[in-house]
């Protein structure tokens, strides 16, 4: 998903946080944090579309998850029995808190993949990781706010697909 796209290729926000994430094009709105553009487009002159994770005006510690379209059971007849999961990450700014990545399966049960906190700087990373396919789950990208308003993440073209070796 590149995000380019309003209806953000299914994913939704979590009703049970206490924040959002923000479809955005080009530079957030608090100076020294947050990407300048996405990371598909990687212009200034053509931003593109992300979505981040605004720091200001909000308390320390405060979440905002983003769910993605459940993922299928993989059947075991497949030459595929896992699924990769690649995205990109920015986190930019004195304040970073944290990003992390779960699994949550259907029915409720829920599991860190990935986590990583502090400032990374002004530049997209990727991110890559293995997510079981024997049950149906969702991927869920929770940011939490740092200790000020320096502090915006943003992810951009996540794909999910499966893999049969390493991820």
């Amino acid at each position: 998903c590149t995000f380019e796209l309003s209806s953000i290729c299914g994913y939704r926000q979590d009703i049970h946080d206490s924040a959002e994430w923000t479809w955005h094009q080009g530079h957030t709105g608090t100076s020294d944090t947050g990407p300048g553009f996405d990371q598909t487009c990687c212009s200034s002159s053509l931003p593109g579309h992300y979505m981040y994770f605004e720091a200001s005006s909000i308390d320390p510690g405060v979440t905002a998850r983003l769910l993605s379209p459940t993922l299928p059971i993989i059947p075991s007849s497949s030459s595929h029995t896992s699924y990769c999961v690649t995205f990109w990450y920015h986190m930019y700014g004195i304040h970073i808190g944290t990003l992390n990545v779960h699994r949550k399966e259907r029915g409720g049960a829920e599991a860190p993949i990935w986590s990583l906190s502090d400032d990374q700087g002004n530049v997209w990373r990727q991110g890559q990781l293995p997510l079981d396919g024997t049950s149906e789950s969702t991927v869920v990208f929770e940011a939490v706010r740092g200790s000020s308003y320096r502090g915006d993440i943003a992810i951009d073209d996540v794909d999910v697909s499966q893999y049969g070796g390493q991820c």
